[in-house]
Formats: C-alpha cells, sequence, structure tokens
C-alpha cells in the first residue's frame, strides 16, 4: 500500500496525489487515487485525466526498463527470444499488461457541486461539427458528500465521517447525531478525521479529555464533546451578544454628548470647519444640527 497525503502538486516531471494506494484483487494489482477537495475545481475532468495519465506513463517506462535490463541479461539471441520488431520498437512486448488506474474525486465542500462532471462539460462543439461523434469523453468519478442522503453502505469509520461532514453547518443535524450511540465509541483516527474535515481545532486539541479504554483498544465519545462545544458556543454568543448591546449603548451616548457640543458651538456663532475641529466630528453631523437649531428658531419666533 502507498499513501501520499497532501495537495496535489507537480514536481519536475513527478505527481504527487491527495491519496494512493496500491492493492491487490486475487493476483491483480490495481491502482486506487483519491483526490480530496474541499473547494469546486472547474478544471477536475483534466486534472484527474492528467494524474491517470501521468500513472500510466509510468507504469509504461517500468516496463521498458524491465524490458531492456531483461535484454542484456539473456545469453539468448534475438532469435532464440523471439521479440518481434514491433515489440523491440515499442519497447514492451505484445502480452504486456498495466495496472488499471481508480481515481476518485472527493468533494467535501458545503456548496453544491456545480462544476463539471465529465470532459465533455467542458468543450466548446461546433453543433454541425460531423466529426464530434469521434470525440472520446472523460467521465469524473465525483462523490459529493453533501449530496448523500444515507450513508448506510459504508461499513467501517467512513460512515460516521461523511455523516458529521455532512450536517456540520445545520444545528438540529448535528443534535441528532449527538444521540447515535456510534459517535460514543470512536477510533482515534476517525475522532481526529472528523475534527480536520469538519474544521474543528478545539475539538482535536481536547480529544485525550474524552477518551476511555475499552480492552485493548481506545474510544473517544463525539457524542460528550460535541454537546459541551455547543453549550460553549452559545455561551460565547450569549456574553458577544451583551458586550455588542453595551458598546452600542456607550456610542450613542457618546453621539448625544457630541449634538450637544456642536449645538452650544453654533449658537455662540462658530463656523462649521471650526466646529468640526473643536468637537472631533464630521461636517455632516454639523449641518444636521445647523437645520435642526434653524428649524428650532423658526418656531421659536413664530
Amino acid at each position: 500500500e502507498e499513501k501520499q497525503p497532501g495537495k496535489p502538486l507537480q514536481k519536475g516531471t513527478e505527481i504527487i496525489r491527495d491519496v494512493k494506494m496500491r492493492y491487490r484483487s486475487g493476483m491483480i494489482l490495481q491502482v486506487l487515487a483519491v483526490e480530496n477537495q474541499s473547494y469546486i475545481d472547474y478544471g477536475m475532468p483534466v486534472r484527474c485525466m492528467g494524474y491517470d495519465a501521468a500513472e500510466y506513463s509510468r507504469q509504461l517506462k517500468e516496463r521498458k526498463q524491465e524490458r531492456r535490463l531483461l535484454g542484456r541479461h539473456k545469453e539468448e539471441s534475438e532469435e532464440e527470444l523471439k521479440t518481434t520488431m514491433d515489440e523491440k520498437l515499442s519497447g514492451i512486448l505484445r502480452s504486456d499488461r498495466l495496472h488499471p488506474v481508480y481515481t476518485i474525486c472527493l468533494y467535501s465542500g458545503e456548496e453544491p457541486w456545480d462544476g463539471p462532471r465529465k470532459l465533455s462539460d467542458m468543450m466548446e462543439f461546433d453543433p454541425e461539427e460531423s466529426v464530434r461523434s469521434l470525440f472520446k469523453d472523460y467521465p469524473l468519478t465525483l462523490f459529493c458528500i453533501n449530496e448523500q442522503k444515507g450513508f448506510e453502505e459504508f461499513h467501517s469509520g467512513l460512515k460516521q465521517l461523511f455523516r458529521a461532514m455532512n450536517c456540520r453547518k445545520d444545528k438540529e443535524k448535528m443534535s441528532e447525531l449527538m444521540k447515535n450511540e456510534a459517535y460514543a465509541h470512536l477510533s482515534k483516527e476517525t475522532w481526529e478525521a472528523i475534527a480536520v474535515m469538519t474544521d474543528n481545532a478545539a475539538m482535536l486539541q481536547k480529544k485525550d479529555l474524552y477518551k476511555t479504554i475499552n480492552g485493548e483498544e481506545e474510544e473517544y465519545n463525539m457524542c460528550q464533546a460535541l454537546e459541551e462545544l455547543l453549550e460553549e458556543r452559545e455561551s460565547m454568543g450569549e456574553k458577544r451578544g451583551r458586550r455588542e448591546g453595551r458598546n452600542e449603548g456607550r456610542n450613542e451616548g457618546n453621539l448625544e454628548k457630541t449634538k450637544i457640543v456642536v449645538r452650544n458651538l453654533l449658537r455662540m456663532g462658530f463656523s462649521v470647519d471650526d466646529i468640526c475641529k473643536a468637537a472631533e466630528c464630521a461636517p455632516a453631523l454639523v449641518e444636521e444640527m445647523q437645520q435642526c437649531f434653524r428649524g428650532g428658531e423658526k418656531k421659536s419666533k413664530y
């Protein structure tokens, strides 16, 4: 098994996948690659097609190198090797086979995927073009977590991970999640994956507070952690609301004091510029008070 985590990069001619695994199905070696997307990449079909092509090119290069090495160590003549001219020019034998590559794009973002799902979605075709039928499409194997209605087909920690990601912004769904007994017995890996994929650094840092030992295995109670986290956020929200209310009241009080100063300076005959400097206010406020002041004079004279 080979895993290469991290953002997909290209270093020279080497492409680094998010996750790449090699596994055997019977005697056949398979290659499974996963590209994790937190945002919508509108060039994803081309990107994944490039990754797959690079993997097949790498395998082909290995086959050619193997054939060259075997040719150097063989004592038999070329006639005895029974290699055809086409095979010699190709660098591989007619019987050589590559390992199939399966690339999955795992979209974990919150916005609905409105990007292309196959290569043809990115093409601009001429409707009258006769060669349209010759175009070979490349479908994107896309798994959008936010499009899933159920996760019963998963039989590992992925079920808890995907379900948590699917309701991370929904308070009601998250409350229902806390009642699920499975989240009271999570593995360390699943706990950490949920914390990272839901962007919950606090839960990641405090995981040891919710750890229990069940036989020889460690378990983590996310139900308790989520409940305490929601309570903490509600408490912080109430404190923020009270603080903002006090600041708003304080600002209103300061504005009333400034208006009194401006009104007194207007009565004393100061100019707008001088009042702005003395009261440290904008000309618009002085002009507003000036209109009110004049209106009050007219009413008193009348």
